[in-house]
């Protein structure tokens, strides 16, 4: 497990079979699971929740649609028409890198324009083209209901407060 836990790799092509130590017998095949520590754990918990969206999200629009994270992007580009490519980076948590990427990918296939500022040529600003804006409009009423589902489990002050909560976080 050490060797795991360093970045090494078994060589062996095939799988070792489970030791059972001396005086331990096997697990029973319907025990119940101790988490030990881990329902304790805020990123454990916050892994799970992100999981169970994920899933939510994907079964409803499909995994090679609009991703959670391209829906931001969008989100972010039709909110703040010329924002730029850093300005994006910074509210995403998204490196510069990263960020050029998916401006790319959306761009091609035409969702986004690049438009060059007329002030400073260095920067370019990031545009909704028409057919990206009617994609987000009917996303963020789609990803809206969606929502409505996953919050119904919060009373309106529960979900309130725990999204204060959250953004507590990355505040």
């Amino acid at each position: 497990m050490a060797a795991i836990a360093m970045g090494e790799r078994s060589t062996s092509a095939t799988p070792r079979p489970r030791r059972v130590s001396a005086g331990r017998s096997e697990r029973a095949r319907d025990a119940k699971v101790d988490l030990g520590c881990l329902p304790r754990l805020l990123g454990y918990n916050l892994r799970r929740a992100q999981l169970c969206t994920w899933r939510k999200y994907a079964a409803q629009f499909g995994e090679n649609n609009i991703r959670p994270g391209l829906f931001s992007l969008l989100v972010l580009v039709g909110s703040n028409p010329g924002i730029a490519q850093i300005e994006l980076g910074k509210h995403l948590g998204i490196d510069k890198a990263s960020i050029v990427a998916l401006l790319d990918r959306l761009e091609k296939v035409g969702l986004l324009d690049r438009q060059r500022s007329t002030r400073d040529r260095r920067r370019q600003g990031i545009f909704l083209t028409a057919r990206g804006a009617t994609e987000l409009a009917a996303l963020i009423s789609q990803v809206r209901a969606l929502e409505r589902q996953l919050a119904g489990r919060f009373t309106r002050g529960e979900f309130e407060q725990f999204l204060a909560f959250l953004q507590r976080l990355y505040s």
